[in-house]
């Protein structure tokens, strides 16, 4: 041994205590995660969240289960102390969520904890109190089950707490995780609370489509599909969103197995493949997914969260979620799911997952490759949007005046088919789109004399509406659609704890939105003029990709990113055909070095000038 090197020695227990806290306690939803499956392992039938500062300042869990015996609490704070495990035979067949013994552990390890409780047979309760260390027991009196407070989480461990994100950010969290147990546990009766506001209620009827409404709402509602699947001894049950609706990420996937949470990337591919063929690219399935199989057949003791387990045999549960799910669509979409798909599955469904994205990537098809379309000047056909607003919303107007409140003045109607952004130059000027081309609906190459540009046009003009929309909010002059009739938009608990937190910096952008008295309920009056198709489902998009932005915390974060993604979500898509104003507008922004790259960092064009090519060639100067 170096003598500059320190002798090996065993850690004290409080570091241990740490160690261990950190290995399962990593911010709120952690806590709330152990508190409500150790509530659920006590058989209640009502759980109660309450929440303040998004649970950074205290965290209550109440239950009405079985309780705990007055004799065992002074034991709750011991390491590797549960009622659920004896011997090794237990830890091959777990029926419980819990088992480690580590949940309030490690709790008390981050945290001051008080628990009350009142074992069913006893006729007085418990209180133990944890507080900088020590620990003081009482007899209470209790009405019965159990709560436990978790308070000033990491007071203790600043270094863990700087680590935290905003308060909307842990409270979306702990939405999140709340809302995907009551949907597995419709037969419980959920409520959560933030900083005294109730923000999710759920019946407890056992009926799953009672607790979808609650959580998402019931025009969500009526578009899910029932599933009820056996194949091999699994059940395959829970509710998928029919193809009519989908998300743009996959937080509103939820799988369980056995009752428990689970992550699981051949489980996402196997439900996603049946979707593949009717969902636009980058769009994902809702889905609450209930798997059954015997407790052997699996090993939830491998990851320290317990959210990824091992199975025995992948293959058969991968294929009996791709089944339930294929034949789910089939029954509500028969006439546009191929049967001989289905024949075709009769395996454990290939996973297409890519390793470093997480993406579920397209199989290959058999079929040869697609046309590419090129487009080049089309002067005598110019190209309009098939369908005016109205008629692709009847039931909304879009008048020509914006709101007074909003705008004084109306935007010119030059470029209509770019959602009538206005900016204040002549778009064409000089430059002529007669030495540009488009290839491939998706991207344009331009010669100027002096070198030729390789456009992307839809990272060229997210960055030019960026910038538009940021100049706008700065000036107080965003121009806003006033709706006809307002939209009813139905958030779960996370999204709608953001919308409360970032109210005027939504309504600073264009929308104007209000809360209506139910929880997760608002009233979608007006939009920005760019953002007019589909104004529900654009919202809720952009604020679901905003909330998730890693910046989104910070100062300044939120506004920013819901900006990035209202320019993307209005910018023109790839495989758009433009026409020839449509081009002219793009290479009117590309000598600007503004624009050499999106919002999201991605460039917008390539340069190639006289040099490059001589390069490219092996030509000299002299030609």
């Amino acid at each position: 041994m170096r003598p500059d090197q320190p002798d090996i020695h065993k850690l004290p227990q409080e570091i241990v205590r740490l160690i261990a806290a950190g290995e399962v306690i990593e911010r709120p939803a952690s806590v709330v995660k152990e508190l409500v499956e150790n509530s659920l392992d006590a058989g209640t039938r009502h759980i109660e969240i309450r929440l303040v500062g998004g649970g950074m300042i205290s965290i209550t869990v109440r239950d009405d289960g079985c309780g705990i015996p007055s004799e065992q609490v002074p034991l709750l704070l011991e390491r590797h102390t549960t009622s659920k495990i004896s011997d090794e035979a237990d830890l091959q067949a777990i029926l419980t969520l819990g088992f480690r013994g580590e949940a309030l552990y490690s709790i008390a390890a981050a945290s001051d904890v008080i628990l009350s409780t009142r074992f069913h047979g006893e006729d007085t309760g418990t209180r133990l109190t944890w507080e900088k260390g020590a620990k003081y027991i009482e007899t209470i009196p209790w009405p019965g089950g159990t709560q436990v407070e978790s308070l000033r989480l990491f007071h203790s461990t600043p270094a863990r707490r700087k680590f935290l994100r905003s308060e909307a950010s842990e409270y979306g969290k702990v939405a999140t995780l709340v809302s995907s147990y009551a949907l597995a546990y419709p037969d419980v009766a959920w409520r959560l609370i933030h900083n005294a506001k109730e923000t999710l209620r759920t019946p407890g009827t056992g009926n799953l489509a009672d607790t979808i409404i609650a959580v998402y709402g019931v025009e969500t509602a009526k578009k899910m599909l029932p599933v009820d699947f056996v194949q091999d001894r699994i059940k395959v049950s829970g509710s998928i969103g029919s193809i009519e609706i989908h998300r743009s990420r996959r937080t509103d996937q939820i799988f369980f197995l056995n009752g428990r949470l689970i992550r699981d990337a051949s489980i996402t591919s196997a439900l996603e493949r049946p979707y593949m063929q009717f969902l636009p690219g980058g769009r994902h399935a809702i889905a609450v997914i209930k798997i059954d199989c015997e407790p052997g057949e699996v090993d939830v003791n491998v990851h320290p969260h317990k959210s990824e387990v091992r199975f025995a045999n992948p293959r058969a549960v991968t294929s009996a979620v791709y089944h339930a799910v294929s034949q789910t669509l089939q029954k509500s979409h028969p006439l546009q799911v191929s049967s001989s798909r289905d024949i075709q599955a009769e395996f454990s469904p290939a996973v297409y997952v890519d390793e470093i994205t997480g993406e579920v990537v397209r199989p290959p098809q058999a079929s040869g490759a697609d046309d590419i379309e090129w487009a080049i000047r089309e002067p005598k056909h110019r190209h309009t949007p098939d369908l005016t607003p109205s008629a692709a919303h009847p039931g909304i107007s879009y008048p020509q005046a914006p709101r007074s409140q909003l705008a004084e003045q109306d935007l010119p109607h030059k470029y209509p088919s770019f959602d009538e952004i206005d900016l204040d130059e002549d778009f064409l000027g000089e430059k002529s789109a007669g030495r540009a081309m488009q290839f491939a609906n998706t991207y344009i190459v331009y010669n100027d004399g002096r070198a030729i540009y390789l456009i992307d046009q839809h990272n060229l003009h997210e960055r030019i509406l960026f910038e538009e929309f940021s100049r706008r909010e700065r000036n107080a002059s965003v121009v806003s659609q006033t709706l006809l009739f307002p939209l009813q938009v139905n958030l779960p608990p996370s999204l709608a704890g953001l919308v409360l937190e970032h109210l005027d910096e939504i309504k600073s952008l264009g929308f104007d939105i209000e809360e209506f008295s139910q929880s997760g309920s608002f009233a979608l009056r007006a939009v920005p003029q760019a953002l007019r198709d589909d104004p529900v489902s654009a919202f809720t998009d952009i604020l679901e990709r905003a909330g998730e932005d890693e910046d989104a915390g910070e100062p300044g974060g939120f506004r920013r990113a819901f900006t990035i993604n209202l320019a993307c979500k209005s910018a023109i898509k790839a495989g758009k055909k433009l026409t020839e104003e449509e081009i002219g507008f793009l290479i009117d922004h590309i000598g600007d070095g503004t624009f050499l790259t999106c919002p999201h960092g991605r460039p917008t064009m390539v340069r190639l000038d006289e040099e490059w090519f001589r390069k490219s060639f092996k030509r000299s100067k002299s030609y």
